[in-house]
């Protein structure tokens, strides 16, 4: 019942806290001008990364109390959201986003415990990284970041790829022995929902709002820090590639071409895959529904696999009768 609430209370506060705050978007500084690398033609007001966050923040205040880490964790995400609306507003060089990036990452990761220390299991024997678990830790956190912001690019596909995300990462809770409140990615899930229905061409012809860089970065921490407390309790850290899917395989390509042509990783151009899809004469809707069924199968994969490795692990112990 309080899971209900929580979905509930998430969803319904998006979708309300979209409708006022785009009035009020143009007095914030959260609009969303097109250029020459945007695929959009006018402007579009950028609160959805607000209504977002306030809305899951509003629907955890009707939960159980919030572990420690989950409350350092948020403070962090609150952090990245006031740094993304100063950059969609001022846009701030890529060096000082990637500072205070590091810095909020460092305190998540000691904070809340959620160092990477080990990269799962060859021939039944764990690969610890031993004094690399913290600097990977850190590659890994802001890579993810940076991932979700580099997605989001198109109406529809940074909201969906974190949803499929959270989906996978609530079914290996649900199938699994984690320890931690599922209060979070619940009130994340449908707060997603709700900004999906003002983003994608599902419901609406064009975007109402986006979620802008004050949106995506706290939503590619939370995601990240997701993944790692599902891989820390209960399976292989690799299983998490497959879960985080194509935000990842999407900033990889782009980051080697960008090297591969001696331009800086960070200069941003439209060779990400919506761009690549768009050039193939594939719409707006068609390419969010084919991005979102690629990173269903990505997901799918993932928890398949995982399915098979508890499977073998029990089957080893002889927990299955």
């Amino acid at each position: 019942m309080e899971y209900l609430k929580i979905t509930f209370i998430a969803g319904l506060s998006c979708v309300v806290l979209i409708l006022t705050l785009r009035k009020f978007a143009h007095y914030l500084g959260m609009l969303d001008h097109p250029d020459e690398r945007k695929l959009h033609g006018r402007v579009v007001p950028t609160v959805g990364g607000l209504a977002m966050f306030a809305a899951v923040i509003l629907a955890l205040l009707f939960s159980s109390p919030l572990p420690h880490g989950q409350i350092i964790l948020l403070f962090c995400a609150a952090a990245l959201l006031v740094m993304g609306w100063i950059d969609d507003i001022y846009g701030l060089s890529a060096s000082l986003r990637l500072m205070i990036q590091v810095v909020l990452v460092l305190i998540v990761i000691t904070e809340s415990d959620s160092t990477i220390s080990q990269l799962g299991t060859i021939w039944g024997k764990p690969i610890t990284l031993g004094l690399l678990a913290l600097p990977l830790s850190l590659i890994a956190f802001v890579g993810g970041i940076n991932a979700m912001n580099m997605i989001d690019g198109a109406d529809g596909v940074a909201g969906s790829m974190a949803a499929i995300t959270l989906v996978g990462v609530l079914t290996l809770i649900g199938i699994g022995s984690v320890n931690m409140s599922v209060a979070l990615p619940v009130a994340l899930l449908a707060a997603l929902v709700g900004f999906l229905i003002f983003n994608s061409r599902i419901f609406v012809r064009k975007a109402w709002v986006f979620m802008g860089d004050a949106g995506s970065m706290w939503l590619g921490l939370v995601v990240v820090w997701l993944l790692e407390q599902v891989s820390r309790q209960h399976t292989e850290p690799s299983i998490m590639l497959w879960l985080f899917g194509l935000p990842l395989i999407d900033t990889l390509a782009v980051i080697l071409r960008r090297i591969s042509r001696k331009k800086s990783p960070f200069k941003a151009d439209r060779t990400h895959i919506h761009h690549v899809l768009q050039r193939f004469g594939f719409s707006t809707g068609r390419k969010m529904a084919l991005l979102a069924l690629a990173q269903s199968l990505l997901v799918a994969i993932g928890v398949i696999l995982d399915a098979q490795i508890q499977f073998r692990s029990a089957t080893a112990c002889g927990c299955l009768v």
